[in-house]
């Protein structure tokens, strides 16, 4: 049995990220962003420096990887112990493989999230986004923002609130992955 990785890695993602998953979800892929005043780009890059973006991305890209595997083998177990085509045998038999997939799923999760490039090519396609939708006065007001106390203090709370946001997203979102694997499984009867 694979698990497929990449329909649970960007399962997870979305379920990380509430605020952006049905925006996500609704959107059509983008065309490439234009390029942006230079100077609405170099205030958009001090505007996310001021947010924090890149230790919000790390703590999110870490916590992304730890609870992933757990993730990944709850879907796969549910899904192999859904299967009624499936004897008890080749269930166990399953289960002894999972393992061995997990671990190398989460292996390659790892090289991803550990490529020392990626919040950089993140930030990178984020900076268009923001220099597109504000402009180069209301990026400075979101930079005041950011470097006043309140926005210190948003900015000092955001792990904790994207952690509580994370597990709710899993306590509501693995039930629902769970049950259309299920329901796939019964569908093509694999």
């Amino acid at each position: 049995m694979k698990i497929p990785l990449a329909a649970i890695a960007s399962a997870i993602l979305f379920a990380s990220a509430p605020a952006f998953a049905q925006t996500a979800a609704q959107a059509t892929p983008a065309a490439p962003v234009a390029s942006a005043d230079p100077a609405v780009v170099a205030a958009t890059r001090q505007m996310l420096a001021a947010m924090k973006v890149r230790d919000a991305m790390r703590s999110m890209l870490s916590s992304m990887e730890r609870q992933m595997p757990a993730q990944m083998r709850a879907s796969a177990l549910a899904a192999i112990n859904a299967n009624p085509n499936l004897t008890q045998q080749q269930k166990a038999e399953q289960l002894k493989k999972l393992d061995a997939e997990v671990a190398a799923g989460s292996a390659q999760m790892h090289t991803v999230f550990s490529d020392p490039t990626l919040i950089d090519d993140m930030i990178a396609e984020t900076v268009p986004l923001y220099a597109e939708t504000y402009t180069l006065d209301e990026i400075r007001q979101l930079t005041a923002f950011y470097t006043s106390p309140l926005g210190q203090k948003m900015q000092a709370n955001i792990p904790v609130l994207m952690a509580r946001s994370f597990e709710i997203s899993q306590r509501v979102l693995t039930p629902r992955i769970q049950k259309a694997m299920v329901q796939n499984q019964q569908t093509t009867g694999k």
